[in-house]
Order: C-alpha cells, then structure tokens, then sequence
C-alpha cells in the first residue's frame, strides 16, 4: 500500500512516521524547504530559532513516553515563566488574582471590581448573549478587565472586534470560568490542574523543532520519503487510486493523508466536492504571524519564556527569549506580528520591522539599539485558525464532507481548523495513520469539548 501524507508539520510526520515503521510505503509531500510547520526551528544566516514560544506538555503518557524515545532527543523540563505587559507593569499570566491586586493601580482594580458586580446584577434582567467573545467574557468578566485586556489583545491578535469572535475561542483558552473563579482559585486552588495552568513543561535541547527532526528520521529510516518544497496542484481518483499532480509530474498513491489548511486541500480535490463545500471552505479564514528574531551581544534580564503585549504603542503582541529555553542557544528575542497575508505588516522589510520593534523592546527595558547584532525574518501565512462567528456551521460542513471521501483523511490544526496543542497533533497524526489502516478514527477517539484544546 502506498500512502502519501501532506504537510510535513507534527501531524503529518507523526502519521508518516507511524505507517512507516509499519512497514507501509510513505511520501511526505512538504511546500517549505524544511519540515516542522510552526513547530520548525529555523536555521539560516547563522540565525537559529524557533517561530514564536513552544513548550511541550501533555497527559497522555504515551504520547510523553513515545516523544522522549525520538532518536537524538534531550528533553529539558522547565517552570513556565510569562507574564503581560500592561499599564508599564508586569502581570502574571496566568492570571493570579492576588498577582492582579498587588500590581494594579488602585483605582483600576477597585473599578474591575464594581464592573464585575455590575455585570453580574445587570444579568439578572437582561442577559448578554453567548454566542460572541464580547458577550461570553463580558459576562464573566465585567467591563473593566473587558476593556483593559482581553478586548485589545484579542482584537490584535486576530484582526477582527470581538463582537464578531465566537465565544469558542474564549471558552476553549479562557480555562478560568470568571472573575470569580480567579478569585477561588487564588485563595482555594482547585485540587485537579487546569491545562492552561500548567506550570512545567518539556522542551528539547536544541529547538522545538528536534522533536519534527526526531520523527523525520524515524520515517526515512523506515524507508519512507519526504519531498521538500513540493507542493500539490490537483487531486484526482482514479480506478487506481490517487492521482497527485505537482508542478514537475504526477505520483500515485493508494490512501492520502492530509495535515495542509483545510480550505487548501479542498480547492485540490475540485469537483470531487459539491460546491456549497468550496463556499464554506474558502469562508475559513487563518491569521498570519511574521516573526523577527533580532541577535544580541549580549543577555537580557529577563527570566520569562514569553511576555503578551495588549496595547497599541507595540507592533508586536508578544515576544519569546530564547535563552529562557534553552541556555545553549545565543542572545536573542523573537517578536511576533499578528496580521493577514499580504496586509501591511506581512509586507514590511526586516529594516522596517526592526526600526519599529527597536522602541518598544527599549521601553520594555529590554534591549537598545547598541545591543542588537543582526535581525531575521520569518512569514507564515496559515498560523491560528480564525473563529469567526460562521467558522463552527462552516468547518462542520467541509468536515462532514471529507470524511465521506473514501481512502483520505485529514487531521492536524490546519486540517481540522482547530486551535489545538502540540501533543494533540502528535496524537492526531498517529490515530489518522491508524485509521487509514482501518484500525481507529481520529474524530472518536479525542473528546472534542473545550477542555480538551484548552492551553495558555
């Protein structure tokens, strides 16, 4: 049996790898000319490093246990240190509420308060609806920590008002349920951990991406194949099997895996889909993130491994020290722009991008302009998954439409248009494998409520 995989990120190597070391034919079909996807540590110009923070971690030992076997692998484990800059202070995230009160202007805090009593009576008669961002931590929240945070990041973040974000993204990442839940949770934890409170984590000496260097290897050892910078343009079934086209030629192949953007591969498959599908698709929107990684000449005080930046006098909305990871690695920070492919700031030039990061990093007493040594760009078009107020009724509708196309299957974040973590998309990535074979599904075997995706 021949098995092509497309995109050569964690779920598409892990799936790969799998039927690798079963013993299957395997082609790994990869657009850039690395692997890795976001989870890639680039290595160019003497730059090396990762897009943006990663920290591994997961409750599934099996997943831990089979990631620790990778060959070459050095895992680190870590305490999580990130904080938000806010108001020329630092908070810490998550979120502590004595953290909050110590650190917050008086008259600040003493507002949050009364706007979240305030909400709460207000819901008493008239109700604000759920289905939005705005509605869903209006509610919870009140006004105060609305307008002063969550609002403005999340509006950065994604490019859109929160009004028109669906309250999924907020119950999916926002793991403490309200104000008050802050407030229980300071004075009297709860005994199980919540996800997005985790406060270790794993990450491999070397980079992020030795774990997608670690499961390449096991598929070329296992006789499979990666092709890099090759990206499908059309596919077809054929009495004997798929046909997919590339630039250069065609291959055949029994089964496909797919891990690229879910909208991509249904623009590949064409006609084989009716076209309500390719509306619903080409409606499923990803937000892009440029990175610069600008080099010092020296180390920073710093002990976070990410700070969040809300407020508009930063271009980027947060940035990573890479020596917080990894003590080997040289001085560096990694600033990340939210934005669309082809807007403004995806097009802005190295120089451009690091004459406006310059002042911010300096009024965050980070670094000033004698220190930096060099700058390096990286651009990644398909990033988050944007949860519109449609994305929910348009992903069901091209989901259900491609598991009823037999001898494929697609997983991964960009596969399913799902915000979800590194060791999912391991997961995923080997439970696709397995049910190409016929051995299992990916859709029954994860619990696919919020809590399941939930991180921060």
């Amino acid at each position: 049996m021949k098995i092509t995989v497309l995109g050569a990120g964690l779920a598409g190597l892990s799936a790969g790898e799998e039927l690798a070391r079963r013993g299957y034919s395997v082609v790994v079909l990869e657009k850039e000319p690395f692997y890795g996807g976001l989870a890639a540590t680039i290595k160019r110009n003497g730059f090396d490093y990762d897009l943006g923070p990663h920290r591994f971690h997961t409750s599934n030992n099996m997943i831990l246990d089979f990631v620790k076997r990778l060959p070459g692998i050095d895992l680190l484990e870590l305490n999580r240190v990130s904080r938000i800059r806010l108001l020329d202070r630092y908070f810490d995230y998550p979120l502590a509420f004595s953290n909050v009160l110590s650190t917050m202007p008086l008259h600040r805090g003493i507002g949050m308060m009364l706007s979240f009593l305030w909400e709460k009576i207000r819901g008493l008669f008239a109700p604000r609806e759920q289905e939005s961002f705005e509605g869903w931590v209006l509610s919870r929240f009140g006004r105060g920590l609305y307008d002063l945070y969550l609002a403005p990041y999340n509006k950065k973040l994604w490019g859109i008002e929160p009004s028109k974000l669906s309250a999924d993204w907020a119950s999916q990442r926002i793991t403490v349920p309200s104000l008050a839940g802050l407030i229980r949770e300071t004075v009297a934890p709860s005994k199980e951990t919540v996800r997005s409170l985790v406060s270790t984590f794993h990450y491999p000496r070397g980079g992020i991406g030795e774990i997608c260097r670690g499961l390449a290897s096991g598929i070329t050892e296992a006789g499979g194949s990666i092709l890099f910078s090759t990206e499908p343009a059309g596919l077809n079934k054929t009495d004997k099997g798929w046909r997919i086209d590339l630039p250069d030629g065609h291959i055949m192949c029994d089964k496909v895996i797919n891990t690229i953007p879910v909208n991509s591969y249904t623009e590949l498959l064409g006609d084989i889909l009716p076209e309500k599908v390719h509306k619903a698709a080409a409606d499923l929107k990803f937000r892009a993130l440029v990175f610069l990684t600008v080099r010092l000449n020296r180390d920073i005080e710093p002990s976070d491994h990410w700070i969040y930046t809300s407020e508009g006098r930063y271009l980027f909305n947060r940035l990573s020290i890479s020596r917080n990871f990894d003590p080997d690695v040289p001085s560096q920070v990694v600033f990340e722009y939210s934005c669309q492919e082809n807007d403004e700031v995806w097009s802005m030039s190295e120089e451009d991008l690091l004459g406006t990061t310059i002042p911010g990093a300096e009024h965050l007493g980070l670094f000033s302009a004698d220190m930096v040594l060099g700058a390096d760009v990286s651009r990644r078009a398909y990033a988050y998954p944007i949860y519109d107020l449609t994305y929910a009724k348009n992903t069901s509708l091209v989901l259900d439409a491609l598991e009823n196309i037999a001898d494929s299957v697609t997983c991964g974040r960009q596969g399913l248009f799902r915000y979800n973590n590194m060791d999912h998309s391991i997961e995923m990535g080997k439970y696709a494998a397995l049910e190409i074979l016929g051995e299992a599904s990916v859709k029954n075997h994860f619990n696919w409520d919020e809590n399941t995706w939930a991180d921060g």
